[in-house]
């Protein structure tokens, strides 16, 4: 269902800011699917917020972490297998699979939301680590990639920068928690929705306010 009554048709662009290893986004990407399907007149990006540059995980901050995991996996039912993040000593860093995202935006925009969430569900739902490059290659070739001219992508200082920029550009939108949904209507006004909130919840937020 497409809404082109009055009570949207201000809206002009949505952009979403958050990360492929960040677990409320997770939560977070079938209601935002929801969003780009019944908007999809309305344009739509995304910005990689870059939620950790790396933290290696012992025995406790793996607990803890798993606790948020449980939280998500409670409110939306979706699935976790915690394989990769069990792994000893793993490198909790969410820049690669950033950097994944950005690499496809230079390649094929068309591509990009479908890569963001299959990383989401390699790590997430299959537990694989996607810190780790030929795990992102892989991906990226399921997605529709050609994988030598992803890598050679990837791993340039091209893609090591525009992902940092990212980062950057999100801070100046003034967004420090992810998952973010900014709104920008037809005169420029920006608002955001921080956090995780059902489809029907952002419903409202998205109507023209009288």
């Amino acid at each position: 269902m497409t809404f082109s009554a009055t009570p949207y048709d201000h809206l002009s662009e949505l952009i979403f800011v958050g990360d492929p290893m960040c677990s409320w986004c997770y939560g977070f990407n079938p209601e935002l699917q929801k969003l780009r399907e019944t908007f999809k007149e309305i344009p739509f990006s995304m910005i990689m917020g870059g939620l950790r540059d790396g933290e290696i995980f012992d025995a406790q901050k793996l607990k803890n972490h798993l606790g948020y995991w449980e939280a998500v996996h409670r409110t939306t039912s979706l699935p976790f297998d915690a394989t990769a993040l069990s792994q000893e000593g793993f490198n909790y860093t969410t820049e690669p699979a950033c950097r994944a995202v950005v690499t496809a935006k230079q390649l094929d925009i068309m591509q990009v939301y479908a890569l963001y969430s299959a990383l989401q569900q390699a790590f997430y739902a299959e537990g694989r680590d996607i810190t780790q490059i030929e795990v992102i290659l892989e991906i990226a070739k399921t997605v529709g990639f050609d994988s030598a001219v992803f890598q050679r992508l990837f791993t340039s200082d091209t893609a090591y920068k525009a992902t940092l920029a990212e980062k950057l550009k999100a801070k100046t939108y003034g967004v420090s928690s992810f998952p973010t949904l900014i709104i920008i209507d037809k005169q420029g006004h920006m608002s955001q929705i921080r956090g995780y909130k059902s489809y029907e919840a952002l419903i409202p937020f998205l109507k023209k306010q009288p």
